[in-house]
Formats: C-alpha cells, sequence, structure tokens
C-alpha cells in the first residue's frame, strides 16, 4: 500500500506539472488524503521534481541543444552571428522570464513553506480558485488561431511576472504562463513550448534551493526502506508527464481549456472543505 500510495503521488505530480492544474496544489491534497507527511522530506520533493525534469529535457533535448551551440556560437564566432542570432535572443527572453520566479524563490521560499505547513490546504484552495478564474477568463477566447509564433519582451515580461504568482501553491504554472501568452495572441505551440522550456531553468533553480536547504541543516527525514518508495514516485512522475505532454496541444487547440477551469473551480471547494473540516 505504501508503494501505491508514493507510485499515485509520482503519477499526480507528473499529470498536473503539464495541465493546468497546480502540480503542488494537487500534490498537497493527494499527501492529505493518504496521510503523508514529507514536510521534513526534502528529499521526497526533489526526486518527484526531478522525474518531471528529466521528462521534459528529454523532449526538448534537440531544441535545448540548439540553443546551447547557438549561445556559444554567436559569443565567440562573430562571422556567425547573424544566422544565430534570433536563438541567441530567445535565450535572453528565457533568462528575462525565469528572474521573476528566480527573485521570489529566493526572497520569499521560507515564508511560503510556513505557511505551507500551517495552512496547506488553505493556500491551496485559494490558489486553485485563482487558476480556475483565469483559465475561465481565457477560455472564454476561442478558438485560439494566432499564428503569432514570436513571443514579444513586454510578452516575456507579463510571461515572467505570472511564473512567479505561481509560486504560490494551488497557482497552475503552466496555467499562467500559457494563459497569458495566449491572452497576448501568441499561437498554442509558442505559448506551451516557451511555458514548458522555461519549466526546465526553473525547476533546476528549485532543486538547487533545497539542496542549499538541506547544506544549511535542514532536516532530511530519510529512512534506508524509503529508497523504493521514492523510486515508484520518481518513475511514475516521469512517465506521467511524458503522456501529459502528448495530451496537451490536442486539448488546448480543441478549446476545451474551459473544463480545466471547472474542474479546478471543485479541487478549490474540495481542498477548502478538507480545511475546514
Amino acid at each position: 500500500m505504501e508503494t501505491l500510495k508514493y507510485l499515485i503521488l509520482g503519477i499526480v505530480q507528473g499529470i498536473t506539472e503539464v495541465l493546468p492544474i497546480s502540480s503542488s496544489g494537487h500534490v498537497e491534497i493527494t499527501k492529505y488524503i493518504f496521510s503523508i507527511d514529507f514536510a521534513n522530506n526534502i528529499l521526497f520533493l526533489i526526486i518527484v521534481n526531478t522525474g518531471s525534469l528529466v521528462t521534459f529535457i528529454f523532449i526538448y533535448r534537440k531544441r535545448l541543444m540548439q540553443l546551447f551551440k547557438a549561445f556559444f556560437i554567436y559569443l565567440f564566432k562573430k562571422n556567425q552571428r547573424e544566422e544565430q542570432k534570433s536563438d541567441f535572443i530567445y535565450i535572453l527572453k528565457i533568462l528575462v522570464a525565469i528572474i521573476p520566479a528566480a527573485l521570489i524563490g529566493v526572497l520569499f521560499e521560507d515564508s511560503i513553506n510556513r505557511a505551507l505547513c500551517n495552512h496547506g490546504l488553505l493556500m491551496v484552495g485559494v490558489g486553485l480558485l485563482l487558476t480556475a478564474t483565469v483559465l475561465f477568463y481565457i477560455s472564454r477566447r476561442e478558438p485560439f488561431q494566432s499564428k503569432k509564433n514570436k513571443l514579444s519582451w513586454t510578452d516575456i515580461i507579463l510571461i515572467g511576472l505570472a511564473q512567479s504568482v505561481a509560486l504560490t501553491p494551488g497557482v497552475s504554472r503552466s496555467g499562467m504562463t500559457s494563459s497569458t501568452a495566449l491572452k497576448r495572441g501568441s499561437s498554442i505551440d509558442a505559448a506551451l513550448d516557451f511555458s514548458f522550456i522555461i519549466y526546465i531553468p526553473v525547476s533546476l533553480g528549485s532543486i538547487l534551493l533545497m539542496f542549499v536547504g538541506i547544506m544549511k541543516g535542514d532536516q532530511v527525514d530519510f529512512h534506508a526502506n524509503q529508497l523504493g518508495y521514492y523510486f515508484f514516485a520518481f518513475i511514475g512522475a516521469l512517465v506521467a508527464t511524458y503522456f501529459a505532454y502528448k495530451l496537451i496541444f490536442n486539448i488546448f487547440r480543441s478549446g476545451k481549456i474551459k473544463y480545466f477551469s471547472y474542474y479546478c473551480f471543485g479541487a478549490s471547494i474540495f481542498a477548502l472543505m478538507l480545511y475546514i473540516f
């Protein structure tokens, strides 16, 4: 039963990391239902986040390699700069987009974690309500047929701010970033691709902060017999993220975002009821 619980937690993390319904919120609700307390177990959070991260790196491996090459060619080979300029600017846009989340994460991580420990389900309920409202507002703009494949600097700044808001449990990172891009007139492919690509450095930064916390003395309540549980959680997150990614583009193209809004409204009420009762 414990193995099954952790596997389900990993699957929940993977699916909700991609779909615009908040991974942090659903993991919080699921651990409450299963009576799993990993408040002092940063290692578990690192493992399930790494599962989703590995999947996104695999999915975007060619694009990431292309950007990596373009960055160094642009810096060190002046005669090829014009060819690599578009990719180099894309890298700069990624860096600008992650700055707000990085600042909020560094400055308010402890405050967010304390609030999550004390009033986790309340925060999740309110966060899911915000996510539902944003998705409902965006869903009214149908169908999404924009051909705008390039995001402007204004788009990037707004996406970055939206991502920083999503550090609050219950607020969907993918929902906030992709909705902002779509509202600004971006195509579905450009919006979702940028949303998932900027997840990679943000996730790496989040995992790094967790390791820094461990080095500073944050408690890691780990036992050797939990290794198998964590392995299944990792595999669950990795596989679920991949399959959810395969679905997300078709869901957005079919104009079914409103159903995610309805779902988040229901999940918000459920989380608030758990908190109250």
